[in-house]
């Protein structure tokens, strides 16, 4: 041999010596995928669970009871908001809340639009089937109205959200109509 002492030896030494840094570099990718898992998962659960309230609020809302439909509409007014500050911060408390909230989950605008287009509807079917009997509409006392009323001023809400302009018929019940 000309003195070369090359070889399997010199480059097994070398990762041998290798093992325990990337024995911690993999350690780390892994906690790091797991982390972002973890946190994937907890934006679906939530997404999920916010569906599973919507439908049951819709449920309430076809409910014939007064006090029933009421409760839904209060339901949708409350999760149409979720994911965005809530109203009556100022500008430092609002960026503060949107710094501690950046990752979590919001409610998209097709899903605004979904919860719109069901309380409109049901709105609009109920106003429909009180002109159709004549009867005239006594906006001041009437429970029916008043739940009425307050399906339009959801629709109304979202409608502002989305930037989409509101049917004439709810701005007619919004009017006393």
């Amino acid at each position: 041999m000309n003195g070369y002492g090359g070889g399997w030896g010199t480059g097994l030494g070398i990762v041998l010596a290798l093992v325990p840094l990337l024995t911690v570099l993999i350690a780390g990718a892994g906690v790091v995928l797991a982390m972002r898992t973890l946190r994937l998962r907890s934006k679906v659960d939530t997404a999920g669970q916010w569906w599973l309230r919507v439908q049951y609020a819709i449920d309430r809302c076809l409910s014939q009871d007064i006090a029933e439909q009421n409760v839904g509409t209060s339901m949708l007014e409350h999760l149409q908001g979720a994911g965005q500050p809530p109203e009556g911060l100022d500008d430092a408390q609002r960026r503060s809340w949107m710094r501690e909230h950046k990752d979590s989950w919001t409610v998209q605008p097709e899903d605004l639009a979904l919860i719109r287009d069901a309380v409109k509807q049901l709105a609009l079917d109920k106003f429909r089937a009180r002109d159709s009997t004549g009867i005239r509409k006594d906006a001041d006392s009437h429970a029916e109205f008043d739940s009425l009323r307050r399906q339009a001023q959801l629709v109304l809400k979202i409608d502002a959200k989305l930037g989409t302009p509101t049917a004439p018929d709810i701005l007619k019940i919004l009017a006393g109509g």
